[in-house]
């Protein structure tokens, strides 16, 4: 897989790998590691939660695990809104768990037995696939946490009144908010505001 030339922006992204087989966890780590990703592994799905941070990247982790399965894990993450792509691992999927998965918001599945070369082509489309969702979060980041609600209630067309009751806040104060958000979301009107918030929402689902 040598042959595949890995992008500089690309090996900035962090891999997590979460898996109960020991084996297949250092492999996948020692695989990733060798392409040049920085690799965080984890045995359970518990220990990979108790970690969790805003670091961006991928996660990859068996569906099938003894205390909390992968799917488990995945509802846990929608509830607090934690934003990483997820590849399912599974050596049984079926259509039922392929939807459910789909519906809670899993990137991909990939079965096992399975190479390293596929593994990593699945996760390069990921990351091609959510490069501008990555980008549209970095610059949500930084807003502040009475800008990102002022921008909530700003993509759900809520007049500056209405956020203005919402928040207890005077209108004069949500107009700063908007005009300084408008800026660091780098967009120009409602429209592209409501795309970035489309992007992220593909994989961060905040209420």
């Amino acid at each position: 897989m040598s042959q595949i030339p890995l992008d500089e922006k690309i090996l900035k992204n962090t891999i997590f790998v979460v898996d109960n087989d020991d084996d297949i966890l250092q492999s996948l780590v020692l695989f990733f590691e060798m392409k040049g990703f920085k690799v965080q592994g984890f045995s359970s799905a518990l220990d990979y939660l108790s970690a969790l941070d805003d670091t961006q990247g991928v996660l990859i982790s068996d569906v099938s695990m003894p205390g909390m399965n992968g799917l488990e894990m995945l509802e846990k993450l929608n509830e607090i809104q934690q934003l990483r792509p997820i590849l399912f691992m599974t050596g049984f999927a079926t259509t039922e768990l392929a939807v459910k998965a789909i519906q809670l918001g899993a990137s991909d599945f990939i079965e096992k037995p399975f190479s390293t070369k596929y593994l990593l082509s699945k996760v390069l489309n990921i990351f091609e696939k959510f490069e501008e969702v990555f980008l549209a979060f970095d610059l949500y980041k930084s807003l502040t946490k009475r800008e990102a609600q002022v921008f909530e209630l700003v993509v759900k067309n809520l007049t500056n009144q209405k956020i203005a009751e919402k928040l207890f806040i005077s209108i004069s104060t949500v107009e700063k908010h908007r005009a300084t958000l408008m800026i660091k979301m780098k967009v120009g009107n409602l429209n592209e505001l409501m795309q970035k918030s489309l992007q992220i929402k593909k994989i961060f689902n905040y209420s």
